[in-house]
């Protein structure tokens, strides 16, 4: 295993900085795995997936991916568009009509716009009818909202429900791309195998209905999975350059550029310059877990992690100051 300059870091030396890490983070389990020149060299899971039972984290163990779950969406509905599926500049009332949303700008919102978080639509309602909180294609704003808009006109484009949906996702992207072990249902076998969520060293859980296709946090996957897909987007970077050319540039009050150090996103990913280099991001929050990951096509190169304590986003921090050096 190398870093990102090349030089050599041993296991022993990687897990002891990782452990050293989940301890003061107080993070009761976590998986990684790393990619070097185009393949996943190391993927190990670290602590308890329970820590009453002590059942201990695997490389195998699947966690809640949170917003990693957008770029494998994004992939998704951008293999569409170059199928003929899917028109990303097209309005996306012309496909399916929100009925969510009381705010008639919205007819203007695209494919495009969701997948590069420019919508205007909030981050998550409040059970209240969505108003947009800017003009469509104004400004940068996450939203996680945009997203589920956009799975329910891709379900109707594939001629089923958002339940339906996971489907045809196994059918054409996980199947393509290898990676198994991509859901964004929960099934009986991942339940067996999946890491509770933990806060401040209590087990957390939420109410979703695990059973509906989420875009947007839904994802369930292992490290090796997830790192499976991350290889095989890098391998298609010219195919899908939408999600390797920066969309839309955060403006400088933005927390998100404040505390990630994103610059820029295109559809589907963060823009990270570190050294100068551009890298490409995500970061995941749901209750419980913190996940991440960091890619470099240019040198394929990259991590991911996922973790079952909530709110965990210093790991990033610590992950890059090893394996930027």
């Amino acid at each position: 295993m190398r870093t990102f300059s090349g030089k050599p870091i041993g296991a022993a030396e990687f897990e002891k900085r990782i452990r050293k890490a989940m301890d003061s983070l107080q993070v009761p389990g976590m998986s990684i795995a790393v990619i070097n020149g185009g393949k996943v060299v190391y993927a190990r899971g670290f602590g308890f997936s329970n820590t009453e039972s002590k059942k201990e984290v695997t490389a195998s163990t699947v966690f809640e991916a949170a917003s990693l779950s957008k770029p494998v969406f994004a992939f998704f509905a951008l293999k569409l568009a170059k199928e003929g599926r899917l028109d990303i500049d097209k309005p996306l009332v012309d496909y399916l009509a929100a009925d969510n949303i009381d705010d008639e700008r919205y007819r203007r919102i695209t494919a495009r716009m969701v997948l590069g978080h420019t919508t205007g639509l909030p981050n998550w309602g409040d059970g209240e009818k969505l108003r947009l909180l800017s003009e469509p294609g104004e400004r940068f704003s996450y939203s996680g909202e945009a997203y589920v808009y956009l799975a329910r006109v891709l379900a109707k484009l594939c001629g089923t429900s958002l339940k339906g949906l996971e489907g045809i996702f196994q059918r054409e992207v996980a199947e393509d791309l290898k990676p198994n072990g991509l859901h964004f249902v929960l099934t009986e076998g991942i339940r067996q195998n999946l890491a509770g969520g933990y806060q401040k060293g209590q087990p957390v859980s939420d109410e979703r209905d695990r059973t509906v296709f989420d875009p947007a946090g839904g994802l369930y996957s292992n490290v090796p999975s997830y790192a499976a897909f991350l290889v095989g987007l890098m391998q298609q970077q010219k195919r899908y350059r939408e999600m390797f050319v920066p969309f839309v540039s955060l403006e400088e009050s933005s927390p998100i550029r404040e505390y990630f150090g994103v610059e820029s996103w295109t559809l589907g990913l963060a823009v990270v310059k570190i050294g100068g280099k551009e890298n490409f991001w995500h970061g995941g929050n749901n209750l419980g877990y913190t996940s991440s990951f960091m890619v470099n096509p240019a040198k394929r190169f990259g991590y991911v992690y996922f973790t079952n304590e909530d709110q965990c986003n210093g790991m990033k921090k610590v992950v890059e100051s090893i394996l930027w050096d």
